[in-house]
């Protein structure tokens, strides 16, 4: 008898007392039917349930499922007689409520990508340019952590399909450039970094560009456009964190061949001074450092690489470095105050209000200044004094600074809305940092009216 082919399952989305799988067929596997499999984990194999599919179908949704217990799922692919075609590997669910819509998931005992990580991280979100969005996650944990993957949403967020998975490719962030969507990545942690582009909205990836060989650290941070060039902050990593890490920019003029590793411009590593601790904290040099730089302009009209800033116990500031010699050297300028500064954030000036705004894990608890169970949108006039605007996402429970986590957003306006991507530890995740979810979120009318809690 031949083997069946293996079923890839692309997605699994969890929800109230039920999950969706999204699967993809082999080459050449033509079904009559699919059948989804779903039972609980500790149960026997013989007394799953099964939801049938037609061929044409890729996914299918489960109902009727016990909240918050662990499901074992399956999917076959089989032909008129009932012979199985293809069938997938087992993979795990816990269903439940969850805010937002779900991107991606993974459920922290699930070991279906345990050769590339086992948690969710490195949000990122754009719009092509034919208005769709797309977005990815990569995978860390124990693992090479070189692994991304890729969504898109052609109905502005409402429902997502899987695209692709990239690798090499850590710590992404897409953006689109004279038409084409890019992801500038590091080739793993503290690595070289890498630009990899696709001309079918992230189907498909062409081999990537080495922009500059590491070790490099970066996040999804904004790609900005200012003074003919494309700018974005990356970190060199020296030591370990958070005092070995050396702020750094790159930038590459707007008329190039972003794929020349020759048009790209770095400047030279800048390392944390403890003197610039603001007075009046006391930390070891050790609990000092910055990380995740996001380049803006300030009213000025001057670039800056305002930084995610260490200062345990302490909370609520961020570093802010100029942009000096035409990118090729970085200058301290000042600490200023940063709700949520010790969780990365992203800055995005918006015309329209004159305003800056910004999505933080902010922090309500000063015996937690690590939490990130809060997401907060803020504003500011002038970059320097920033005001909490509405609570996006908050759970109040007690144990939420240990278990959940809104964190690592990354977010575009849409007019008068934000829509976001947002690295979710919720339901079951391993941690608050060891995320399960990649959700999408849209802020309505952003810059109306809005609620902060305590």
């Amino acid at each position: 008898m031949t083997q069946p082919e293996l079923l890839p399952i692309a997605r699994v989305v969890p929800g109230h007392a039920q999950v969706t799988v999204e699967w993809q067929p082999p080459p050449g596997v033509q079904a009559a039917r699919y059948e989804l499999s779903v039972r609980l984990r500790t149960a026997d194999p013989r007394d799953a349930a099964t939801v049938t599919a037609p061929g044409t179908a890729r996914s299918a949704t489960a109902n009727g499922l016990l909240d918050h217990a662990d499901y074992a799922l399956r999917v076959a692919a089989r032909d008129t007689a009932g012979a199985v075609l293809a069938e997938s590997g087992e993979r795990l669910v816990s269903p439940a409520a969850v805010p937002g819509v779900v991107i991606d998931y993974l459920h922290k005992d699930d070991l279906h990508y345990a050769a590339h990580g086992r948690y969710i991280g490195s949000p990122s979100i754009t719009f092509l340019p034919d208005g769709s969005l797309v977005a990815s996650h990569d995978l860390f944990g124990p693992g090479p952590q070189s692994f991304t993957r890729v969504f898109g949403s052609p109905d502005g967020g409402a429902t997502w399909t899987h695209l692709s998975d990239l690798e090499p490719a850590f710590w992404g962030k897409l953006f689109v450039h004279r038409g084409r969507l890019y992801l500038l990545a590091c080739r793993t942690e503290y690595s070289d970094l890498l630009l990899h582009w696709s001309d079918d909205g992230g189907r498909t990836w062409e081999r990537p560009a080495v922009v500059a060989e590491g070790p490099y650290h970066k996040a999804p941070v904004p790609v900005v456009e200012h003074d003919g060039r494309l700018w974005t902050g990356v970190e060199l990593q020296t030591g370990t964190w958070p005092a070995g890490f050396q702020a750094v920019v790159a930038s590459v003029p707007v008329e190039a061949d972003l794929r020349d590793p020759a048009a790209w411009r770095l400047s030279a590593p800048l390392p944390y001074d403890p003197a610039w601790l603001p007075a009046g904290f006391t930390t070891v040099r050790e609990q000092q450092g910055y990380l995740e730089g996001n380049l803006v302009l300030d009213p000025a009209g001057r670039l800056l690489n305002v930084l995610r800033y260490n200062t345990l116990p302490h909370e609520g500031r961020a570093v802010a470095l100029r942009v000096e010699d035409g990118g090729r050297r970085l200058a301290f300028d000042r600490v200023l105050p940063f709700p949520g500064g010790m969780s990365k954030f992203t800055i995005r000036h918006h015309a329209p209000t004159g305003l800056y705004w910004s999505l933080v894990s902010r922090v309500t608890r000063p015996d937690q200044p690590g939490m990130r169970s809060v997401l907060t949108l803020t504003s500011s006039p002038d970059l320097w004094h920033w005001t909490p605007r509405r609570d996006i996402l908050r759970d109040a429970t007690d144990y939420a600074p240990r278990y959940v986590g809104y964190q690592y957003v990354d977010w575009e306006f849409d007019g008068k809305d934000i829509v976001a991507a947002c690295r979710t530890a919720f339901n079951g995740a391993r941690n608050f940092h060891d995320a399960n979810h990649l959700t999408f979120h849209r802020i309505e009318r952003f810059a109306e009216g809005g609620m902060v809690g305590p």
